[in-house]
């Protein structure tokens, strides 16, 4: 069947329609909204940002011990736990310098995909406009209209051409778009490129103070082995003095029981005395009125516990439990230099004992309760000044080393309220507390109780 040229070029133009509409699905595909990759690059900034204080607050402590003249294990403490900190705070930049590679690699691609559409669709565009200009009578447009088999085809043929019009209103505008997501992207990938510079920058010079504080690290123990004789009679004398601390405050504890026991004790009987006058005097009542005498209560259970709480006592104790980590630290600054239990000190070798946490201060810092409690003891001990024991029902907590104390036996106190200043010693620059937690005589980790 002969086929006119004309009826050819409306073909051609009705197959070119087609095709286009696979090109606004890309252009749709091209101009989505981009993911934010961003925020996980800042939450890796805000816990870097975190540990570079730590390691600002570690390093004001070290410059205190400066003006000592001999090495100390205080300071060797400090500078462990620096070290320790400044392989966190790297750990942490070279996370974040992986993500930047990966969101630059990630830029690069997508900046490919989006050229490499832009430059199709433009080539669609012209190809639009070429066509429109062939097309640009109404004779043509009805030509291709009633040229169709049936009615459907004709009405299918009408809509293609509005939507034609559309599209060639509306393409400018779009691929304009697709132009400035490619310039966003190439920004986008401009300021990770910057980030990476600086991040580069940021590790080189930390990477340069952590062999500062391992050289550092080194000198003070050559200084330590020199002292070596000096050295294990300081720790044999400190072994002395916290076993001496230990035995003094398991005292105190033992006699704060025995006291809440006989407390419990008097109570106990002065409610059964009580009773047993309440029941006197309704039996002579009951003679009194020619009424049958009431049979007597049974006595009152003797507890199964010989340390029984009182009501009161197992409240306080039960909140003390649900506030498990969550409690302050006892002092507003400062850094953990010694932990619970024993374990081998990470640079000499030796055994550590503790039955508390170590704090290191800055100087003059104030010690501070970590719970609601009645203070039951403020006792000067030799070597350790004042400690201060504070009962949370069954519940201890014990704060060494003090001077200037500020609460008396009986007081009550609450959570963050000074208790005394931290003895910092002239001999090392160092301001150290130790943190215990006993329930009645068990020892306990202070660290799960306090906020990390």
């Amino acid at each position: 069947m002969y086929v006119s040229r004309k009826h050819k070029k409306h073909r051609s133009f009705f197959s070119f329609l087609r095709r286009i509409g696979g090109a606004i699905f890309l252009l749709c595909l091209c101009v989505s909204s981009p993911a934010f990759a961003q925020k996980k690059i800042d939450n890796l900034r805000k816990e870097s940002a975190k540990a570079k204080k730590e390691i600002e607050q570690n390093a004001k402590l070290l410059r205190q011990t400066e003006a000592s003249k001999n090495a100390t294990i205080e300071q060797l403490n400090l500078l462990n736990l620096q070290i320790v900190r400044r392989h966190e705070y790297m750990n942490l930049l070279n996370n974040e310098m992986q993500e930047l590679e990966r969101e630059i690699a990630k830029a690069s691609l997508k900046i490919a995909s989006l050229e490499q559409q832009y430059g199709q669709l433009q080539v669609d565009y012209k190809q639009a406009l070429f066509t429109l200009y062939k097309q640009r009578s109404q004779y043509d447009q009805l030509i291709f209209v009633f040229s169709a088999e049936n009615y459907n085809q004709a009405f299918n043929r009408m809509k293609y051409l509005q939507y034609y019009s559309d599209y060639i209103h509306n393409r400018a505008a779009q691929i304009q778009q697709l132009h400035d997501s490619i310039v966003q992207q190439k920004t986008r990938q401009q300021d990770f490129l910057t980030q990476k510079k600086v991040l580069l920058g940021v590790q080189k010079n930390e990477s340069q103070k952590l062999e500062n504080d391992k050289t550092q690290q080194d000198q003070v123990v050559q200084k330590l082995t020199v002292q070596q004789q000096k050295l294990q009679k300081d720790i044999e004398a400190k072994r002395a003095l916290a076993k001496k601390l230990d035995k003094q405050i398991e005292d105190l504890i033992k006699e704060e029981l025995r006291r809440a026991e006989e407390k419990r004790k008097a109570e106990a009987k002065k409610a059964e005395e009580a009773r047993k006058k309440a029941e006197e005097e309704a039996r002579q009542k009951a003679v009194a009125e020619g009424k049958p005498a009431p049979a007597p209560a049974k006595p009152a259970a003797p507890a199964a516990n010989v340390n029984a709480m009182s009501p009161q006592d197992a409240l306080i104790s039960k909140n003390f439990v649900e506030n498990k980590g969550r409690m302050p630290w006892p002092t507003a600054q400062g850094a953990i230099t010694q932990r619970f239990g024993t374990h081998k000190h990470p640079t000499l070798g030796y055994d550590v004992e503790s039955n508390g946490v170590e704090f290191t201060v800055p100087k003059g810092s104030k010690a501070r309760a970590i719970f609601d409690g009645e203070v039951t003891r403020v006792v000067m001990i030799p070597g350790k000044n004042t400690i201060v024991i504070i009962k949370h029902g069954a519940y201890f907590s014990v704060y060494d080393n003090l001077i200037n104390v500020s609460v008396s036996n009986g007081q009550k106190v609450t959570a963050k309220q000074e208790l005394g200043t931290v003895f910092s010693d002239p001999d090392t620059g160092t301001s150290v507390m130790q943190l215990q937690i006993w329930k009645e005589l068990e020892k306990l980790n202070p660290e799960p109780w306090i906020t990390k």
